[in-house]
C-alpha cells in the first residue's frame, strides 16, 4: 500500500496483477504487521489515475492510514485461477535456475519485468567474477526458454 490519500484515511494502492482490477476478487488480503499475520478488510476501492485509492475498514483518519502504508499485501495462492500447461505464475519462476542449452549456469532468476513486446528473465549470477552478473533474457516460450520445471526450479534457455 502506497502513501495517504486525504483526510478520511484513504490510501493509494498498487495492483501488480495481470488486469489491475482482479486484486479486488482475491479477497481476503493478508498484512505481516509486527511479525504478525492480520487480515484487511476493505471497506471501498476506487480507481484513481493510473492506480486505485482504497479504504480499510476502522482506517477512518489519514493518522490511522499512516501506520499501513508502504506495506505489501498478500493473498491466498489457491485464491489464483488454475494455469493451463506452459502458464506460470511470476512467483513460481523467481529463485529459479537457469541454465543454457549447454547445461551452463547462468544464474537465478531475481525478477520479471514486462513490456509490451514480452516478458524479460532478470537473472542474477552470483558466481561470475567479472562484471556481467545481471542477465536479460527475453522470456519467448519454445523459442528462446525451452523448459521450465517448476518443480525443480530450473529453466532452460537457448542462450549464450
Amino acid at each position: 500500500m502506497g502513501k495517504v490519500y486525504g483526510i478520511l484515511g484513504w490510501m493509494n494502492f498498487f495492483s501488480f496483477t495481470e488486469t489491475k482490477e482482479k486484486i479486488f476478487s482475491y479477497l481476503p488480503w493478508f498484512i505481516l504487521k509486527n511479525k504478525k499475520w492480520d487480515i484487511i478488510k476493505l471497506k471501498n476501492w476506487k480507481q484513481h489515475n493510473s492506480h486505485f485509492i482504497i479504504q480499510i475498514n476502522n482506517i477512518i483518519d489519514r493518522s490511522l492510514a499512516s501506520t499501513w502504508t508502504n506495506t505489501d499485501i498478500f493473498i491466498d495462492k489457491n485464491q489464483l485461477p488454475k494455469l493451463y500447461p506452459d502458464e506460470y505464475y511470476w512467483n513460481d519462476i523467481i529463485k529459479c535456475k537457469v541454465f543454457n542449452t549447454t547445461s551452463k549456469y547462468l544464474g537465478r532468476v531475481i525478477n520479471l519485468i514486462s513490456n509490451k513486446y514480452n516478458d524479460i528473465l532478470l537473472i542474477h549470477n552470483e558466481l561470475k567474477k567479472n562484471n556481467i552478473k545481471k542477465i536479460m533474457i527475453p522470456f519467448i516460450n519454445k523459442k528462446i526458454v525451452k523448459n521450465i520445471d517448476i518443480q525443480n526450479k530450473i529453466i532452460i534457455v537457448k542462450w549464450n
